[in-house]
């Protein structure tokens, strides 16, 4: 077929006019023009990470306390089985579940704050007999999981009421999951969390489902088995559980390793909508009930950017750029905004073995017929974070005549 006038100009300039748009045109257009190729975009699971404007901190992987936590509880056993990071995530808070027992008259309500914190404490207190709250229990699994290399965050939910009703005031986590790409509420005081048509929900994305469905279609799931139940915990049964994730805020600060002498209150985020700036979140109990702990003080940070809450956690963020001189490469940025336990990027060319990576560019090598690039970060703890791909087809063009820089 005859190609039209701007046709054999878009062929001359060294561009593909059947492609259209094309995520990194510029570094393909100038490979297509060094090589006579025609260069097609099969696949492109690359992301734009979220990217929180506040600091969450977790203690090192290779703090001293963390691996001595590790060891004394034997963790690196409870998950050595694990298929992957949700799986061990799910057997360190069933192992939470078993060591810790649960009572509103906790016996370390007296004992000064530094102290409560300590995840150590916790669980001796535990096996000699201690009963502690929903927080402790959120405590100790921001601990398992930190020692294991898995972010987990200790979030406070409460339901939607007034200052004349009593809330439902409770402490939780939240779990980054690599094998869904987002964070999964989990309540280890009660070894359960939260799905919709089978996938875990986050805290947010509960408390949406409230506002929206009033709960509707969300399924408790219980123990490390995932076992379908009609409730996670106690409460009327007119009420659906998602009412009580109405409120939520997370805490900056989940480094429960460090050793500052402070243990200081954390900064909180707290995302809001229309429906929450509409109201004013309470706790106590009629007539004592106050406005949640931190509206005046500013450890409670609101913030209507679902980003500043929910941030993307390991990613391997993919930058194609123009090539250097060298034939046949072309250049591959990889960049993670937000990895608490990074250890290095791993990178598979055409499907084939991981390559362990500790740069920030890779050469890629293409060549005619399909090739792919995928990369992921990996942790201190050997956990891979979520695949980033880009799958191409090149093809040779014998009508083009390959035109060197």
């Amino acid at each position: 077929m005859k190609e039209t006038g701007q046709e054999q100009t878009d062929q001359d300039a060294g561009t593909s006019p059947q492609h259209g748009p094309r995520p990194f045109d510029e570094a393909w257009r100038e490979i297509e023009k060094r090589h006579a190729w025609d260069i097609r975009v099969t696949e492109y699971n690359n992301p734009e990470p979220a990217v929180s404007r506040f600091p969450f901190v977790w203690s090192d992987y290779d703090n001293c306390y963390a691996a001595v936590f590790r060891e004394k509880y034997r963790l690196d056993q409870i998950i050595a089985e694990a298929e992957d990071d949700w799986d061990a995530l799910l057997r360190l808070r069933h192992w939470v579940f078993t060591n810790m027992v649960n009572d509103t008259r906790a016996s370390v309500s007296g004992v000064e704050p530094f102290t409560i914190l300590d995840p150590f404490v916790l669980l001796d207190a535990s096996r000699a007999g201690g009963t502690f709250w929903c927080s402790h229990f959120s405590m100790v699994m921001v601990a398992a999981g930190t020692a294991c290399g898995l972010p987990v965050r200790k979030l406070s939910v409460d339901c939607e009421h007034t200052s004349a009703e009593k809330g439902t005031h409770h402490g939780v986590v939240d779990v980054w999951v690599s094998r869904f790409r987002k964070w999964v509420h989990m309540d280890p005081n009660y070894d359960h969390h939260f799905e919709l048509d089978g996938v875990p929900m986050s805290t947010e994305e509960i408390g949406k489902r409230w506002q929206t469905h009033r709960g509707e279609g969300i399924q408790a799931v219980i123990g490390p088995e995932c076992r379908p139940v009609e409730r996670g915990r106690r409460g009327k049964p007119e009420d659906h559980e998602a009412r009580t994730h109405f409120w939520h805020s997370i805490e900056c600060r989940n480094d429960v390793f460090r050793r500052d002498g402070r243990r200081s209150k954390s900064m909180a985020v707290m995302p809001v909508d229309e429906a929450r700036k509409a109201q004013r979140w309470f706790q106590g109990t009629p007539p004592n009930t106050f406005e949640k702990r931190g509206y005046a003080d500013g450890t409670l940070m609101r913030t209507e950017d679902l980003s500043d809450a929910y941030p993307d956690l390991d990613a391997a963020v993919l930058d194609v750029r123009s090539p250097h001189k060298m034939p046949y490469y072309c250049r591959v940025g990889i960049a993670t905004p937000c990895s608490p336990f990074f250890s290095h990027y791993e990178v598979r060319i055409d499907d084939g073995a991981p390559e362990r990576m500790e740069g920030i560019e890779y050469p890629w090598r293409l060549h005619p017929g399909p090739c792919t690039f995928e990369a992921r970060t990996v942790s201190l703890g050997g956990w891979p974070g979520p695949a980033y791909r880009i799958a191409v087809h090149v093809d040779a063009n014998k009508e083009r005549t390959p035109a060197w820089p």
